[in-house]
């Protein structure tokens, strides 16, 4: 399991486009180091013999495109090596349903609703848990506390 540190530090896009840094998502240090914090705390209280990681929302995974890749490293050991339905169970415990594109190591169809839902906004963190097979439990921490 990465920790939030690390997956951050390792955080790019292979587009050649405008990309996106994880320093242009927060105005400044105290919010950025707030988020991480928060989720550095859930890493560490989870289960180690259930894999997670970490995904920082970008604008095009809450507010245009609502494209959600995943790490190939945790599809390549966790999900299916084919497209596949993949429920998301948000700290409510609703399920959204939502389609796994082995090709693109994305989700698809349902992140949108499950992303307006929850409101996300540039600079969340989502901790995604594998609790089943194709189900993984989502824990946001937000950049402005509610």
């Amino acid at each position: 399991m990465l920790s939030c540190f690390a997956f951050l530090s390792r955080f790019s896009y292979r587009r050649t486009r405008t990309r996106t840094r994880i320093d242009d998502l927060y105005n400044n240090v105290e919010a950025k180091l707030s988020v991480m914090d928060r989720t550095e705390e859930v890493l560490a209280s989870l289960a180690p013999e259930f894999p997670s990681f970490v995904k920082c929302m970008l604008p095009s995974n809450v507010s245009y495109s609502f494209w959600l890749i995943l790490p190939t490293e945790f599809c390549d050991l966790h999900l299916p090596r084919q497209n596949a339905a993949v429920t998301l169970v948000g700290e409510c415990g609703r399920e959204y349903k939502t389609n796994y594109l082995l090709e693109r190591h994305g989700l698809s169809a349902g992140w949108r609703g499950f992303s307006i839902a929850h409101r996300l906004v540039k600079g969340d963190m989502l901790v995604f848990h594998l609790v089943g097979p194709c189900k993984l439990k989502v824990i946001e921490r937000r950049l402005v506390p509610a």
